[in-house]
Parts: C-alpha cells; sequence; structure tokens
C-alpha cells in the first residue's frame, strides 16, 4: 500500500513539477524553395533530464532527437521532406527546399528521461505557398485628373497560391470603400446617391475565402467587370496539394476631391499581401489637372504691328476714295 502511495505521489510531482512551458515556433508559411526554421523550446525542473524529442508531420514521425545516443538524431524517411540534419538538434530541426508537400500540422513532442517519462506536446500548421515572380502593377484612364472626375484604377497581382490580397492606398492612407455585392443585387443597389453614402468610393477587394465571381460595376450608366479571385481551405497533411495559381484583380473607383491632391498630385498604391511570406506593391502618381485661364489682350509687341498694318490700310483706303470723289 505504501508502495502505491508512493508511485502515485512520484507520478503527481512529477506532473506538476516535469516538463512545463512548451513553446513551439513555426513559421504560418513559407515560399516553394526556401527553407523551414521549426522551433521547439521547453522548461525542465532541476535534476530531470531530457529523455526525446520527436517531430510529426501529420501522424508521421520524420524526426528524433535522443541525447543519449550516438548519433543522437535520427531522420525517418517521409515524401518531400529534407532535414537539414547540420541544423537540426534538440531544440529545432531546418527542413530545406520547402515544397507543396510539406504543408500540413506539425507537432513537437518532447519527453522526459525516469522516473517520470513525462510527455508534454504543441503542434502548428504550416503552408507552402507559390509566390508571384513580380510586383502588382497599377493602371488608370489617363495620368492627370481634375477635381470632380472620376477615377478608376486597376490593380492586378501576378498569379499565385493563394491568390494575393490587394488593399489600396492613396496618399500613404488605406482606402476603405464600399464592398461590391454580387451582380442581380449591386445593380438594384448602386446608384449616384449610394456612391454619397459610401463617401464616393466603391472598392471590390480579394476577399479570402470566395469563389471567383465576376459582378458588373455601374457608374454613369457604364459596366465594367471586377474579378474577384478564389479562396483556398487549408488541406491538412495533403503530401500531394497542387498548385492552383490565380490571379489577383481589385479596381478603385473614387471622385476625386481637392482634399486628394498634395502639392498638386495624388499617389496611388495597391499593396499585395500573401499571410506573413509576401508583401509588394506597385504606385501611381497622378497628377491634378487644372484650368489654364486664356489670355484676354496678347503681347503688347504683337499688338502694336498688327494695329500698325490697319493704320497703313485705312490711310491708304481713305486717300484712294478722296482722290477719286
Amino acid at each position: 500500500m505504501a508502495s502505491q502511495f508512493t508511485a502515485i505521489l512520484l507520478w503527481l510531482v512529477g506532473s506538476v513539477l516535469g516538463l512545463r512551458d512548451i513553446q513551439l515556433s513555426v513559421p504560418e508559411a513559407v515560399g516553394v524553395g526556401s527553407s523551414a526554421i521549426l522551433g521547439c523550446r521547453w522548461a525542465l525542473d532541476t535534476g530531470e533530464a531530457l529523455y526525446t524529442v520527436k517531430w510529426y508531420h501529420g501522424a508521421q514521425e520524420f524526426f528524433r532527437f535522443v541525447p543519449k545516443e550516438l548519433p543522437n538524431t535520427r531522420v525517418f524517411s517521409q515524401t518531400g521532406i529534407s532535414v537539414d540534419i547540420s541544423k537540426s538538434g534538440a531544440q529545432q530541426v531546418v527542413l530545406r527546399g520547402a515544397t507543396r508537400g510539406l504543408s500540413g500540422r506539425y507537432r513537437c513532442e518532447v519527453s522526459a528521461d525516469a522516473p517520470f517519462f513525462h510527455t508534454v506536446y504543441k503542434s502548428a500548421y504550416m503552408r507552402v505557398v507559390e509566390l508571384p515572380d513580380s510586383q502588382p502593377i497599377v493602371r488608370a484612364q489617363k495620368s492627370w485628373y481634375s477635381v470632380g472626375d472620376m477615377l478608376r484604377a486597376n490593380c492586378t497581382s501576378p498569379a499565385a497560391d493563394p491568390p494575393a490580397n490587394l488593399t489600396w492606398l492613396l496618399n500613404g492612407y488605406e482606402v476603405k470603400g464600399l464592398d461590391i455585392p454580387p451582380p442581380d443585387a449591386y445593380r438594384k443597389q448602386v446608384s449616384d446617391a449610394s456612391l454619397e453614402n459610401a463617401n464616393r468610393i466603391i472598392f471590390s477587394p480579394w476577399d479570402t475565402g470566395e469563389e471567383s465571381v465576376t459582378v458588373d460595376v455601374r457608374i454613369d450608366d457604364t459596366y465594367e467587370g471586377t474579378t474577384r479571385a478564389n479562396r483556398y481551405d487549408n488541406k491538412t497533411n495533403s503530401e500531394e496539394e497542387k498548385s492552383n495559381r490565380t490571379a489577383s484583380f481589385s479596381q478603385l473607383i473614387i471622385r476625386v476631391q481637392s482634399t486628394h491632391f498634395q502639392k498638386g498630385r495624388l499617389n496611388v498604391t495597391c499593396v499585395a499581401r500573401i499571410l506573413s511570406v509576401w508583401t509588394n506593391s506597385g504606385i501611381l502618381i497622378l497628377d491634378e489637372e487644372r484650368p489654364q485661364i486664356a489670355p484676354v489682350m496678347g503681347s503688347r509687341d504683337s499688338n502694336s504691328g498688327q494695329t500698325e498694318i490697319i493704320s497703313n490700310v485705312f490711310i491708304q483706303a481713305v486717300c484712294l476714295i478722296l482722290l477719286y470723289r
């Protein structure tokens, strides 16, 4: 009876004073071909020793660290996973040349040595993404605008998986606009009055999670197509996650106001983001068109020559009339 009580007491003490404060560091996303550093840290009480550290991708173990063994690292073959052993150890594992198959959930499992063999673990999801090969492109109908003009700017970000999320900035400030609804509902709702209610801004960004749709934007009795890119659900533990690269497109429509210009210029920026792994932007500088006042009178020098000619002609005409009377 005493021995059972002692065992239970030791187990409780081990549970309270054993492994604790496990901290997992897994990047939210990495680009195809890049390296991924997965970190796992923990705290052991005085007198306790580490038994093993195991790493899993999904349900399959791919790396193990055992301090009492030589060599103390072991790699288990798994499709698409390449471990950099020279940089991997007790508290981190480095994966080289990320492929689409590396997307999935990663788990770090840490076990203390005898007598408790206490085990704790944490997991996190990492996604391997295909990044665009260039920055977004911003275009407008012309390079100069007057106050009251309707500015239509298009932004296209190159194909990626997942598609880039697009955000508009005017002179460095994010544009908060009216999201464009589906076509049928939109045609009934959008009018000049609704533009006023939306601070004269209609904005159709790519919205994570929606299927690709094309909607008609009606401004001044004209229609323009706006495309929203697709949303992609995470595919946990997929070894053959296929590429589905898609370009992102967004259109900004805004009535130009005098406050939009700074020293006669308007900075229109489209920022493209993919999770936390990639950010880039396209910039368009537009000039303010100001009305030019036409001169009421010509220069004194030019007018003097014309006046002299007219005077000479008039004098000659008078002389001829007097001569032949």
